[in-house]
């Protein structure tokens, strides 16, 4: 795995790039299409929803679309058909999600919401905050990429506030957990976000980069990420 996303010193910054490839997996794992359907069973309208402007603006449509999947009677149930959890926004406000593996927030509680209040529970969030309303303009002009990366004692994809997370006991259970995301306009008010959740055994990826980006972080990052106790294992150890 390239780990180049992997920055030291770590910082919380709107980091992307241009991307011209594929939105979502052209070959979903039916082993990971279950895990969706078995989330959601499990944690129902906490995970998708869609307000009123997304069904009177027929952005279900678009979305279809775009990702060129046929006709769907919600959000929801299009996203059993890919890998990706989804969400749209328009003119900056979340206005349908089907987030099946959220990272420690419960999706459906942000719908209506904008950019600066996702953002508001992240650490060390100024440059994020700043910088809203111009992310939200240049979603909707531009295909972007950008990857957000954690080290955790939970296996399982979904991070749900209700999943119960282990404690560091040994090298063998911590996960490298990795959301690759991607953004692209569907018309000039509203773009498309699609996001690829994966864990691996962390002693599959691991690279010294890793504790370096995790040894730089500060205090509120750790704290916000779950880290303090990871990074004190981490360095405990001799590699």
């Amino acid at each position: 795995m390239y780990l180049d996303f992997i920055k030291t010193p770590f910082n919380n910054n709107p980091s992307m790039q241009k991307y011209s490839g594929s939105l979502i997996s052209q070959t979903p794992r039916r082993s990971y299409l279950e895990q969706k359907i078995n989330q959601v069973a499990l944690y129902g309208s906490d995970l998708y929803g869609e307000t009123e402007l997304f069904q009177r603006l027929n952005l279900l449509e678009k979305v279809e679309e775009k990702l060129k999947i046929n006709k769907n009677d919600s959000l929801k149930e299009l996203s059993f058909q890919i890998e990706e959890d989804i969400a749209v926004m328009h003119k900056g406000k979340l206005e349908g999600i089907s987030f099946v593996f959220p990272s420690g927030w419960i999706p459906s509680k942000a719908l209506g919401r904008d950019f600066s209040f996702l953002h508001k529970p992240v650490a060390d969030n100024e440059l994020l905050m700043k910088s809203s309303d111009k992310l939200t303009k240049y979603m909707c002009k531009n295909t972007i990429q950008r990857w957000v990366w954690n080290v955790t004692t939970i296996k399982a994809l979904s991070n749900h506030p209700e999943v119960t997370r282990p404690e560091v006991i040994s090298f063998e259970n911590l996960f490298f957990r990795l959301e690759t995301q991607i953004s692209t306009p569907l018309d000039t008010n509203t773009s498309l976000f699609l996001v690829l959740v994966e864990v691996y055994p962390l002693s599959e990826v691991w690279e010294p980069t890793i504790l370096d980006s995790i040894n730089s972080m500060s205090e509120s990052i750790l704290s916000y990420k779950k880290l303090t106790d990871i990074k004190k294992y981490l360095n405990s150890l001799k590699f």
